[in-house]
């Protein structure tokens, strides 16, 4: 299997997901800033007429940063939160069964955003083979999300240290077929994408 990869740069922060094939596994990453800039792609989307879900795995959601972006353009916040669900998971297990039922239910006219996947699986609670077992069952149920096409981004930190995330990551990175990789410096934010797509068997 051969990979043809695009990649580009831009400091337009709506542009990356303007541009985003529905069809393709979308992962934004970075050290910070990630999950502020996921709430405004979700406020452009339901702007292009979409609604989103949230499967929240760390309570990374936070309804003011939309609110926030509405009263910016003097809209009323309300009719955008409504098009916006959240669903907050606390175990890995809890995880495994939202996707299981999102993939059962294939709502049409929905994104789904997936926020901070892997903490869970890496909490001390959760022992280090069951933790890697675990996260490679939810591996398994991202992966279907394009077959079944179903849009799907998830939104993770590049930055824990557990060894568990260390193994896993680069398998994530690898189903993604595009990757938005935040970068900000000397106080400007930049969004790289990175577009691979497979080109033979």
């Amino acid at each position: 299997m051969e990979l043809a990869e695009q990649s580009h740069s831009s400091s337009n922060i709506y542009e990356p997901i303007q541009n985003w094939n529905q069809k393709d596994l979308g992962l934004l990453t970075g050290e910070r800033g990630m999950y502020k800039l996921a709430h405004y792609w979700q406020y452009a989307l339901v702007c292009s007429g979409f609604q989103v879900f949230n499967l929240d795995c760390a309570i990374r959601f936070n309804p003011f940063t939309i609110t926030e972006e509405t009263r910016k353009q003097n809209l009323a916040p309300e009719p955008f939160l409504e098009q916006i669900q959240i669903q907050r998971a606390f175990t890995p297990y809890q995880i495994l069964d939202a996707l299981q039922n999102i993939l059962k239910e294939k709502r049409e006219n929905t994104i789904y955003f997936m926020l901070a996947p892997c903490k869970q699986f890496l909490d001390g609670d959760v022992k280090d083979d069951e933790g890697i077992y675990l996260l490679h069952l939810m591996l398994n149920f991202i992966e279907k999300f394009p077959t079944e096409n179903i849009p799907l981004l998830i939104i993770e930190s590049w930055t824990y240290s557990h060894q568990n995330f260390k193994l896993f990551f680069p398998k994530l990175l690898r189903v993604s077929q595009t990757l938005w990789e935040l970068k900000t410096e000397k106080g400007l934010s930049r969004i790289r994408t990175r577009k691979t797509s497979l080109t033979g068997a």
